[in-house]
């Protein structure tokens, strides 16, 4: 059944309410990815911190389709990639999410996706510009990690997370788009822009030059737009289309 209801089973009764909302949004994110056409097979990943912990995440089991993932199969691990509860294994680009937990405090989740249109652009050497508005939420000219290479390794995984820095989103080139957020929420809403930004650049770049933000009217934009309820709408607009 790929609804979203699929992504809720019972609760265990060891698991707090707060995981457990956590858990249920983030199994969704897998549908959402899959419907949207953001996912490459079983080989994009989403995770979120486990709520009260800093050394806790949970993230999907490797192997799993999409539409398998449900919030009582996701697994937890601590930042070494040690199993706490679950079954299986994560995936082998777990780096990415780990390595970034260590050194943003500020982020609860990290998600990793294959998106087409943002794709494209790393893979010719053109830069990420702000040229929708909520895509000057993610700012202008996201860095770029200039490798294509799986991130499987720690050191790579602290590539990432030097790379992405302070910022709400890093590329890979000819591989994909790393995106965090204070919330799944957020993290999903700036994926989303991101993509949607990315897309809008790719086709007015086949006609000619974009017009690109300067940075005062980014700077307005991030102002207006960076805001929870925004994030929530996009949240629930996507949802809506499942």
């Amino acid at each position: 059944m790929d609804t979203l209801e699929a992504t809720i089973d019972t609760r265990p009764r060891h698991i707090s309410p707060e995981e457990w909302a956590v858990r249920v949004d983030l199994a969704a994110c897998y549908r959402l990815l899959a419907h949207f056409g953001w996912d490459d097979l079983i080989l994009t990943h989403n995770s979120a911190r486990v709520p009260g912990t800093t050394d806790q995440i949970l993230i999907n089991p490797m192997g799993l389709m999409f539409d398998e993932v449900t919030a009582s199969n996701l697994l937890k691990v601590d930042l070494d990639g040690n199993l706490i509860e679950g079954s299986a294994r994560p995936p082998f680009e777990f780096h990415i999410h780990s390595e970034i937990y260590r050194v943003r405090p500020d982020v609860h989740a990290v998600m990793h996706t294959h998106p087409r249109w943002s794709t494209f652009l790393t893979m010719t050497g053109a830069k990420y510009r702000a040229v929708y508005a909520q895509g000057a939420l993610l700012g202008d000219d996201i860095p770029l990690v200039d490798s294509p290479l799986s991130v499987n390794t720690r050191p790579m995984g602290e590539k990432v997370a030097a790379t992405l820095g302070r910022g709400p989103a890093v590329l890979l080139k000819s591989h994909g788009a790393v995106v965090v957020g204070s919330t799944l929420v957020e993290c999903f809403a700036l994926a989303a822009y991101l993509e949607e930004n990315a897309y809008r650049q790719y086709m007015a770049m086949q006609i000619g030059d974009p017009y690109v933000f300067s940075e005062a009217e980014q700077q307005s934009f991030r102002e207006r737009l960076w805001t929870p309820a925004l994030f929530r709408k996009t949240w629930d607009h996507y949802h809506a289309k499942l």
